[in-house]
C-alpha cells in the first residue's frame, strides 16, 4: 500500500464523504421513523405523508402475513384499484382495522375476513371508510414506537445514544491526535536524514 501525503489526502476526503452520505441517510431514516411513529400513535387522526399513512396492528387477525407490532404503511386509491385479494386498512365503527378484501358488490361496497379469522367480517365496508390499500410491512417497528412512547424507555435510548455520540467524537479525537503526532514524527525524521 501506498502512504505518500497525497494518497492520505484523498482517503481523508473519501472517508469524510463517505461520514456526510451516512449522515444525511441517518438524518433522512431517523426523520422518517419519527414521522411513522407520530403517524402510528394516533390510529384515528393518522398523518397523511405524501399519500401514504401508517399504522400499527394490535391485534393477530392478519397472521402469519402481518403480526401484532408490524407497522403497515397505506396508500390511498381509487375505487376501481381495489381488487379481491388486496390488503386494506378501513375505519369501523371508531376502530382501525387491517384485513383483506374476499368480496366486491357494486364496485364500491366490500367484505373483508383477516387472514387468520375463521369467517369473513359481518359487515360490509363502504368506499369511504377505506383509508388505504396495504402497500408496506415494517416488522416490529409498532413494539419499538409502543416503548418510546414509556418516557423512562425514551431516556434510557436517548442516554444511550449520547453517550455513544460522546465515545465516537472522543475516539476521533484520539485518531486525529495520533495521526498528527506521527506527522510531526516523520518530518522529524525526514530532517534528520537530512543532515
Amino acid at each position: 500500500m501506498k502512504y505518500d501525503i497525497e494518497t492520505i489526502n484523498k482517503r481523508k476526503e473519501n472517508v469524510k464523504i463517505a461520514k456526510k452520505v451516512i449522515e444525511i441517510i441517518a438524518i433522512i431514516l431517523i426523520y422518517n421513523i419519527i414521522l411513522i411513529a407520530i403517524s402510528s400513535a394516533n390510529q384515528i387522526n393518522v398523518i397523511n405523508i405524501f399519500g401514504y399513512k401508517s399504522y400499527i396492528i394490535k391485534t393477530n387477525s392478519m397472521e402469519p402475513t402481518i403480526k401484532i407490532n408490524d407497522v403497515v404503511i397505506t396508500k390511498k386509491v381509487e375505487k376501481q384499484d381495489l381488487k379481491i385479494g388486496d390488503v386494506i386498512t378501513f375505519l369501523k365503527k371508531g376502530e382501525v382495522i387491517t384485513h383483506r378484501i374476499t368480496q366486491i358488490e357494486d364496485n364500491s361496497k366490500y367484505t373483508t375476513k383477516g387472514d387468520n379469522n375463521n369467517i369473513e367480517d359481518t359487515f360490509k365496508i363502504d368506499y369511504k371508510d377505506v383509508e388505504g390499500k396495504h402497500v408496506l410491512t415494517i416488522p416490529y417497528l409498532g413494539a419499538i414506537v409502543r416503548a418510546l412512547d414509556n418516557k423512562i424507555v425514551f431516556l434510557i435510548i436517548t442516554l444511550i445514544i449520547l453517550i455513544f455520540m460522546f465515545i465516537t467524537i472522543i475516539n476521533q479525537e484520539k485518531r486525529e491526535n495520533r495521526r498528527e503526532k506521527k506527522k510531526i514524527e516523520d518530518r522529524k525524521r525526514k530532517n534528520e536524514n537530512a543532515y
